[in-house]
């Protein structure tokens, strides 16, 4: 391991990561402003936001992290400087999004069904499914855009991506404000418009891609348009490590989602005062996520290029990483927790000090929360990035569905806790999904893996 430092640095690491925490900050900042433009159309839009979109990011998810794992094939290969197999990965990474687009769509009707099972109030009903039904029914550019990064982000071009998610996230919070509240001569939209500028700017950053895939270089360099198609071996080593790295990211967001509707369980004020807090948690948990997709791609790289000892110094480089941040995050949270919660309410705005006076203490569980997060996704993409996607699957789904949804439901149906109780047992979850991970890295089992064999 000592070895391994004198090769990865914590240069090589930022140089691919810091494009892709660019990029994540880039969609938390998106997501508050369209939360903070909805709480200033309504209460009720802002209380159906959360779970509508969360629950449509959930069925995306599946299928998301199927597409996202054509990085790690394009890593590796990149690894062995193996062109074309890059551009057949790219491909079948494409043929997997088109594919999911028509089937997410079709489960829009199961969506609308499960909105109604939680009964939340019945004006923050109907508003979930107008935002959910949009958001679902185009969740296929949300998956494309995924595979079409993959092409960049894999090879360690990350500052393409951040590009066009600077871009396409600013043409979101314009489009937003424009939709939500009825500019330029428009009607307003209200929590719709939201979700509309969210499909817009995506099929927006999809044409930025394209261009920037379809170069005259790129095409000589990866013979791009004479290897499209479907390719029968590499399709289904995509689907062979892609699935159960979508199925570990669908259980996670889908635990996350079940989280959020069992808190509207409780009443309106303590859904008003999580929510707040689960998009500052999100601030924490985008750029980390960033952090981790470099750990990821690196990972793949090394794989590739069969130096797997270097893995370890890419870890603990993250390691320093990530913990500067949560740490200095989760001391604002402490210290200054007034600040976050006052961007979503209004002073003297009725019900503002109560569900102010709800969210201070949760402020203080997340800052601990943020913690366990950042253990858990560095050690996670790294067993990710070399091959090891059942095992990640198989520790989300014991700890998210065996034990963290059941005791969830138990805290909030059986016992009647208050969400303080709730989101201590969140936080418990963090801490033991990132213990497993880590257990699951030092075993070293990863190490035998080799995904382009």
């Amino acid at each position: 391991m000592e070895n391994s430092e004198t090769h990865t640095s914590i240069k090589e690491l930022w140089r691919i990561s810091y494009p892709l925490i660019v990029t994540n900050a880039c969609v938390v900042f998106m997501q508050f402003a369209d939360r903070v433009f909805l709480s200033w159309y309504s209460p009720a839009a802002l209380a159906a936001s959360v779970p509508g979109g969360s629950l449509s990011f959930t069925f995306v998810s599946l299928f998301m992290g199927l597409a996202m794992y054509t990085g790690v094939f394009v890593a590796q290969y990149d690894g062995k400087n193996r062109r074309a197999n890059i551009a057949v990965s790219l491909w079948q990474g494409i043929i997997v999004s088109l594919i999911s687009g028509v089937v997410i769509a079709l489960c829009t009707p199961a969506g609308f069904w499960l909105i109604d099972v939680f009964k939340h109030a019945p004006e923050v009903v109907v508003l979930e499914k107008q935002y959910f039904g949009i958001l679902n029914y185009g969740g296929g550019f949300v998956i494309l855009n995924s595979a079409l990064a993959a092409f960049f982000i894999g090879r360690g071009k990350t500052r393409v991506p951040m590009f066009v998610s600077v871009l396409g996230n600013m043409a979101n919070i314009a489009l937003a404000y424009i939709l939500i509240f009825g500019r330029f001569g428009l009607p307003s939209y209200g929590i719709s418009g939201a979700a509309w500028a969210v499909i817009i700017s995506n099929i927006i950053m999809i044409f930025i891609y394209i261009s920037f895939i379809f170069t005259a270089r790129n095409i000589k360099k990866y013979r791009i348009t004479r290897l499209a198609g479907f390719y029968k071996p590499a399709f289904f080593k995509l689907l062979s490590y892609g699935v159960p790295n979508g199925f570990s990211f669908f259980m996670d967001v889908l635990s996350f989602s079940m989280f959020s509707f069992m808190m509207g369980h409780l009443d309106m004020l303590s859904l008003g005062a999580s929510n707040i807090v689960l998009t500052m948690q999100m601030m924490s948990f985008m750029p980390l996520l960033g952090l981790s997709v470099g750990v990821q791609i690196l990972t793949g790289r090394y794989m590739g290029m069969k130096k797997r000892e270097e893995v370890y110094g890419v870890v603990k480089n993250a390691c320093k990483l990530g913990f500067s941040y949560a740490g200095a995050l989760a001391f604002m949270f402490v210290v200054i927790p007034g600040f976050f919660i006052g961007l979503f309410l209004e002073s003297g705005a009725p019900l503002s000090s109560e569900i102010t006076r709800l969210a201070l203490p949760l402020m203080k569980i997340v800052a601990l929360f943020i913690i366990g997060d950042c253990t858990y996704l560095m050690f996670g993409e790294a067993i990710r990035g070399a091959g090891d996607t059942k095992a990640h699957m198989i520790i989300m789904f014991v700890s998210a569905w065996i034990i963290m949804i059941p005791g969830t439901y138990y805290i909030v149906y059986i016992l009647k806790k208050d969400i303080i109780a709730v989101w201590l047992w969140f936080t418990f979850y963090s801490f033991l999904t990132a213990a497993l991970m880590l257990v699951r890295f030092f075993q070293g089992r990863w190490r035998k893996i080799d995904i382009t064999a």
